[in-house]
């Protein structure tokens, strides 16, 4: 990967007498939208960072969602961004791995939650309606209206990641849409009792059984999956029946978000770093992060496990993102996942920009995408 070579320069500063982070070569490629080298000081030696640096203000640019069109799928990061015409990308949320694939915080996009937060997992970072870069947190607001008007709160949607307890809560209606995909919902409900899934399309429900299922849920269709309490009022409902689904993002943000992707760790909040973020061994890392009254959007990778290049931890990361001027900034998922690519000529193929740590790119859940907002690719 080449990056227009220029003089060394400091970006600015970490803690009093720290060495500086220094850019090592930069290029525009694209509408309000600047590639940067970076060699950062770590632990006595130095790591490469990839730094896209998009003036949000820009109405030729615009950053938005990648991902696979399921929830339950994963993709290299450049298919994902070749098939969205992306100019340049970076990996998203941290995702069940070698399992359902989805990831593990919300997602919004095109203004609608596509997925909810698993496990009170509600931290985002993306671009409100208002065109502004925020970090705040995302949750599920939803209900079903019921034959008779009775309503019922949803606590779940499209989420059946596998762990040490079922997603849904002992009483609790799960909703998976046609965008979760073909991986089983058992997930969500294992060990609970009085189960009951019920498949709802045009308004109408279609089908009742009482074990969850796998396979691709019809188009335009949705699934809900109740436990306990939630699982006995669904085995209430009888075919042909009228079921009214309605979900919404919730948000303390100032606007509702245009885009959001799930963070593990605020790394900083207006310039400071939050306390108790773990330290933990270097690593590659990505991060979403924002200037300029969340006008400007930074989306780095920094190199890590290879040989010379010892990586970062998240203290570390937090401080190299301050010597940049972000003032607020998400650690999204790392290690081998970690992957930029972009388009350095206009027309030009998509390229990878960092070397995985992998050796190759991981198939990942989502991502981040910058698209020219004026000629589409």
């Amino acid at each position: 990967m080449m990056v227009t070579a220029a003089p060394a320069a400091v970006v600015g500063s970490t803690s009093a007498g720290a060495p500086l982070a220094a850019i090592a070569g930069e290029q525009a490629i694209g509408p309000g939208t600047t590639l940067m080298r970076v060699r950062e000081p770590a632990r006595g030696d130095a790591t490469e960072a990839f730094v896209i640096r998009v003036d949000l203000s820009d109405p030729g640019v615009r950053a938005g969602l990648l991902y696979p069109g399921q929830i339950a799928a994963v993709q290299p990061l450049s298919t994902m961004a070749r098939s969205a015409g992306a100019f340049a990308a970076v990996n998203g949320d941290f995702f069940n791995i070698g399992r359902s694939g989805a990831p593990v915080g919300p997602v919004v996009s095109g203004g609608q939650l596509v997925k909810g937060p698993e496990r009170d997992r509600e931290l985002v970072a993306g671009v409100g309606t208002d065109g502004v870069g925020r970090i705040a947190d995302v949750w599920l607001q939803g209900e079903i209206t019921l034959p008779g008007g009775a309503t019922r709160a949803l606590s779940v949607l499209n989420d059946a990641a596998v762990g040490p307890q079922p997603m849904l809560g002992p009483n609790g209606i799960a909703l998976f849409t046609d965008r979760w995909g073909a991986y089983s919902l058992t997930g969500a409900v294992r060990g609970l009792h009085h189960v009951t899934e019920v498949l709802v399309t045009h308004g109408r429900v279609r089908g009742v059984r009482h074990v969850p299922g796998r396979g691709p849920i019809p188009a335009g269709g949705d699934v809900l999956l109740g436990a306990g309490s939630g699982g006995r009022v669904l085995a209430r409902l009888h075919l042909g029946q009228p079921v009214t689904v309605a979900y919404r993002q919730g948000t303390d943000a100032k606007v509702p978000f245009r885009f959001a992707i799930g963070g593990k760790y605020l790394l900083l909040d207006d310039g400071h770093v939050p306390p108790g973020i773990p330290g933990g061994s270097g690593k590659p890392r990505t991060a979403i992060g924002f200037a300029d009254h969340g006008h400007e959007l930074f989306l780095t990778v920094t190199a890590g496990q290879q040989p010379g290049i010892p990586g970062l931890s998240l203290p570390e990361e937090a401080g190299f993102l301050r010597s940049l001027g972000v003032a607020s900034a998400v650690a999204l998922d790392d290690g081998g996942s970690s992957t930029m690519v972009a388009r350095l000529r206009p027309r030009g193929p998509l390229q990878l920009i960092n070397e995985p740590s992998d050796g190759a790119e991981r198939e990942v859940a989502n991502g981040v995408g910058v698209f020219d907002a004026v000629h589409g690719r």
